[in-house]
C-alpha cells in the first residue's frame, strides 16, 4: 500500500513501512508485531529528521569525509559540513533528499534519486541512485544502486544504516580481516588487529564501545539474543566493510555494511579501501538482507 510518500508492506507475518520523502528511509521493520530494527517515533523524528527513522541509505559515498573537502581529479571541491558540530560531511546525501516511489505492491517497493550539483554544494557531481526493497518469508531483502549521471569519473561508495534496539544480553557475531582504530577526530588512524579486534565468537554488545570500521568483512553478520530472536544481516561481496557503533547508552547500536572504510578519499593508493572509481555512466550495486533465523 503507497500513499505520495508513505509505502506499507507486508507479506506473511513481516511488516514495513518507508518514507520516500524523508531521506528514502525504512520507518519499521517489524515481524509478528515486534520490531526487528528500531521503532520510529514520531516526536524523535520532529527533532531528529531521518536520523530517528530505522535505517537510511547512505550515497554517493558512506560515514566521513574529513573537513569536507572532496578530492578528485587534482582538484579539492568543497562540501557541505551536514553534521553539525563536525567539520566533517557525514552519510553521503541520500538521506537528506526526498526519493521518488517509482511503483510499489502489497510486499516490494522501488524507489529512485535523481540528483543534479546544487547551490548547497552537498556533492559536485551528477548521479542517480535506486533503492528496491522486498519482503521475503525470512525478512527483508534491500537492492541498492548508484550511478554516475556526470562527464567525469569520481569516487563512489554505497552502504546502509540500519539502527537496532539495544537489548541486555545481545551479543554480536561476524568474520573480517582486520579493523582500523579511529583517532580524536573520529576517522581511520592506523589498521589494527588482535582478540580486541575478532569477532568471530559472540561478544556481548553492552560490553562494547565501537565506532570502527571492519574492513574483509565476509558478508554475514549475526546479533543474538534480541527479543525477536537472532538478527541476521547478510550483503553481497561489494559490502566488503562493516561499520560497527555501539551507542548502547541510548539505547540503540548500528551494524552498517558499506562498499568502504570512512574517508577513504584521503588515503594513499597502496590502502585497500573498498572505494570504488566509477565512470561516467557506470553504476555500483549490491544488496542487502536482514532476516531472523527461522522466521516464518
Amino acid at each position: 500500500m503507497a500513499s505520495a510518500d508513505l509505502t506499507v508492506l507486508t507479506h506473511g507475518r513481516w511488516r514495513a513501512q518507508i518514507d520516500a520523502r524523508l531521506g528514502g528511509s525504512l520507518l519499521e521493520l517489524s515481524h509478528a508485531g515486534a520490531p526487528v530494527l528500531r521503532p520510529t517515533e514520531a516526536e524523535a523524528v520532529t527533532a531528529l529528521g531521518v536520523r530517528a527513522a530505522a535505517g537510511f541509505p547512505l550515497l554517493p559515498y558512506a560515514n566521513r569525509i574529513a573537513d569536507a573537502r572532496l578530492p578528485v581529479g587534482g582538484r579539492i571541491y568543497p562540501l557541505r559540513p551536514n553534521f553539525p558540530p563536525e567539520p566533517h560531511a557525514v552519510h553521503g546525501i541520500g538521506w537528506q533528499r526526498p526519493w521518488q516511489i517509482l511503483r510499489a505492491d502489497e510486499r516490494s517497493a522501488e524507489l529512485s534519486l535523481r540528483y543534479a550539483p546544487d547551490v548547497r554544494a552537498d556533492w559536485p557531481f551528477a548521479f542517480a541512485a535506486w533503492q528496491r526493497f522486498e519482503l521475503t518469508a525470512r525478512g527483508l531483502v534491500l537492492a541498492l544502486a548508484l550511478q554516475n549521471r556526470d562527464t567525469v569519473a569520481w569516487p563512489a561508495g554505497l552502504g546502509w544504516h540500519p539502527y537496532l534496539r539495544f537489548e541486555p544480553g545481545q551479543t554480536l557475531q561476524f568474520d573480517a580481516a582486520g579493523a582500523w582504530s579511529n583517532g580524536a577526530d573520529r576517522l581511520p588512524a592506523q589498521p589494527v588487529s588482535g582478540p580486541a579486534w575478532d569477532f568471530s565468537r559472540p561478544r556481548e554488545i553492552a560490553a562494547l564501545d565501537l565506532d570502527h570500521d571492519f574492513n574483509g568483512w565476509r558478508g554475514l553478520a549475526r546479533i543474538a539474543g534480541s527479543a525477536v530472536g537472532s538478527i541476521v544481516l547478510r550483503a553481497s561481496a561489494v559490502f566488503s566493510v562493516l561499520r560497527v557503533f555501539t551507542p548502547v547508552r541510548r539505547g540503540f547500536f548500528a551494524v552498517e555494511p558499506v562498499t568502504h572504510i570512512a574517508d577513504a578519499v584521503h588515503r594513499p593508493p597502496s590502502v585497500i579501501t573498498g572505494y570504488r572509481q566509477l565512470e561516467p555512466g557506470g553504476t555500483l550495486a549490491g544488496t542487502i538482507a536482514i532476516e531472523l533465523e527461522q522466521a516464518g
